[in-house]
């Protein structure tokens, strides 16, 4: 990883035309799942994320799931069109990580911090954000292209029964990576940074 983190950070993009090539060694992903599940800050320590790594048959299996999902849902004239978008952009890939929140350990935060039990959904989802974000970044600099998808809740009881989760366990979003085969949309930021901030105290 040789990149500073703004240059890692300004590389993270949605690849939604993937291979199932490995990029690195399938340990190395999950090393590094490992790694920012115990660095990534959450509210009052409470470490509620979860991830479930998919590689291989188990991943094509989430796909397949999201496709006869969407076929009771989506009309018959559009279907054909969103299964082929879910088997090139994602079916096809190396792995998908799943992003969980535990709503028992929030509830426990809710009790132990009574005043607090407003803000700890709002705090679940920041948490849960800054590790999306780290690990998209982590698959960047491996080389992998990768994009950020919430099929939730539609599948989650498929989910839940194909891979046992624990029934506490709240599925965020899915992430699908794969060896990129095709390049981003050209990034546009049609509103300037310095419209979007404010600055005070600033010394020269």
């Amino acid at each position: 990883m040789s990149r500073n983190f703004i240059e890692a950070v300004a590389h993270r993009r949605s690849y939604y035309h993937l291979s199932d090539r490995a990029m690195v060694d399938d340990s190395l992903v999950v090393g590094v799942v490992d790694e920012l599940l115990t660095t990534m800050p959450s509210p009052f320590n409470v470490q509620s994320a979860r991830v479930v790594v998919l590689f291989g048959e188990q991943h094509r299996d989430l796909w397949r799931i999201v496709i006869e999902a969407l076929r009771h849902i989506v009309p018959a004239e559009r279907f054909e069109k969103s299964k082929t978008k879910i088997e090139r952009a994602f079916l096809a890939g190396r792995g998908t990580l799943l992003f969980y929140e535990d709503e028992d350990a929030l509830n426990h935060m809710r009790s132990n911090y009574p005043a607090y039990a407003d803000n700890v959904a709002i705090w679940s989802e920041q948490s849960s954000g800054m590790l999306q974000f780290a690990l998209w970044t982590a698959l960047e600099e491996f080389g992998y292209g990768a994009s950020l998808q919430h099929y939730n809740p539609l599948i989650d009881h498929a989910v839940a029964e194909r891979w046992l989760i624990n029934p506490d366990w709240r599925l965020k979003a899915e992430m699908p990576f794969g060896a990129p085969l095709d390049s981003p949309a050209h990034r546009t930021n049609a509103t300037p940074a310095h419209s979007r901030r404010l600055v005070f105290g600033e010394k020269e």
